[in-house]
């Protein structure tokens, strides 16, 4: 009753009604498409980094992760493949590679630069090289150079580059390889920086004979990445440890978790400024209702019923704009999900793992938060008239 009584009162004055919600509509719109690009870069850069850099669980030595920021590649793990077997066989784990990461000069002609270079199996790796190839094919052998970085050097396929690197027994070494093909990994600072060669030729080059120094585990569900680590820690030597993508991140990981709440909050904000027209509508619906209010008071109405009334009537106008608003937000990340943006000029001097072609994150629960903001929010509003119309008395609210 008291729901069909707020709904009559917001038809009363559909217009007004409608420029109300149409507020309450862009503020859920924005909160929508907000929820949905915030979610998507945050998705993007923890994807990215355990691709890249610390996989669900990364195998190390301790003296490894002190001096990571180095690189080192003379802090060996010994009898890696057969830890990598042990490690294959448990449950939960998607797949396992050995890499090793090292920095490195390059050489063609009269240019050098400084490169990240990564040793690893070329065939069967979670970075997909063959699908990242914009030139030359997939073999067992050769480099695979960022686009970047090859326009840099003035390489194409074919070309052949020295590489001269610090090797594991402390001396310097240099073998030369061809360009067997160019890479766009979608990330800027990798496709400056980055260059992929076969795990053989990494550890000719820098005289790794036994061991190597980084594993990488990916597992089939991230939500048990913390029971697999425990059993991998069970299988590792003395001075190997395992540590999960959140641990390696440390206080970014933390960072990132606490900016998915901080948005809400914003958004919250958002929908309370876009609900401010709210107040003002329902407080000219308290003044022009004013003798009627003091008759529903003197044939019986309660104070809280009043109360109630009100509030419903401003989340009714809430709901009537937010819904739609948030239902258009998400069909519009649905289409950019699919699409992407290409940021290319925006993120092509940024030194961090994000993709030059965006896509927001889809998802229901962003929708979820859109709608019940536009409806808590100017509910929550309408409870400021809603209070001045409580306190009316019935006298006091005939007389005016």
């Amino acid at each position: 009753m008291l729901f069909t009584f707020a709904f009559r009162n917001v038809l009363r004055n559909k217009r007004r009604s409608l420029l109300t919600a149409l507020a309450v509509f862009f503020g859920a719109l924005i909160v929508g498409v907000a929820q949905g690009w915030i979610n998507g870069i945050v998705d993007m850069y923890l994807d990215n980094t355990i691709l890249y850099q610390t996989g669900h669980v990364r195998v190390t030595t301790q003296e490894y992760v002190e001096r990571e920021r180095f690189l080192p590649v003379d802090t060996l793990l010994p009898g890696a493949a057969a830890l990598e077997e042990k490690i294959r066989a448990l449950d939960g784990v998607q797949s396992v590679e050995e890499r090793i990461r090292f920095g490195i000069l390059l050489g063609h002609g009269e240019a050098t630069v400084n490169a990240l270079g990564v040793g690893l199996d070329l065939e069967h790796t979670a970075m997909h090289i063959q699908d990242k190839l914009v030139a030359g094919k997939l073999t067992d052998r050769g480099l695979y150079i960022g686009k970047d970085l090859a326009k840099k050097l003035g390489v194409k396929v074919g070309d052949e580059l020295l590489l001269a690197a610090r090797t594991s027994e402390g001396g310097l070494n240099g073998i030369k390889l061809k360009v067997q093909g160019i890479v766009n990994m979608g990330i800027a600072m990798y496709n400056r920086r980055m260059f992929f060669l076969h795990l053989a030729d990494a550890k000719r080059l820098l005289k790794i004979y036994d061991g190597t120094t980084e594993i990488y585990i990916f597992a089939t569900d991230e939500g048990e990445v913390p029971a697999l680590t425990g059993r991998i820690r069970a299988l590792l030597p003395a001075d190997a440890t395992a540590q999960t993508y959140q641990e390696q991140m440390g206080p970014l990981y933390s960072m990132f978790a606490s900016m998915r709440i901080i948005y809400v909050f914003i958004e919250a904000l958002i929908m309370f400024l876009a609900s401010f027209v709210v107040i003002n509508t329902m407080m000219m619906a308290v003044f022009e209702r004013l003798h009627e209010i003091g008759t529903l008071k003197a044939i019986g109405m309660t104070d809280r019923e009043l109360f109630y009334n009100f509030t419903l009537e401003g989340a009714i106008i809430g709901a009537a704009g937010g819904i739609p608003g948030a239902l258009l937000g998400y069909g519009f990340v649905a289409l950019l999900s699919i699409t992407g943006v290409n940021l290319e000029a925006v993120t092509s001097s940024v030194e961090m793992p994000i993709d030059s072609v965006m896509h927001p994150s889809l998802s229901w629960i962003a929708m979820l938060i859109a709608i019940l903001l536009s409806i808590l929010m100017p509910a929550l509003a309408a409870m400021i008239p809603a209070r001045y119309a409580r306190k009316l008395q019935p006298a006091e609210a005939l007389r005016k």
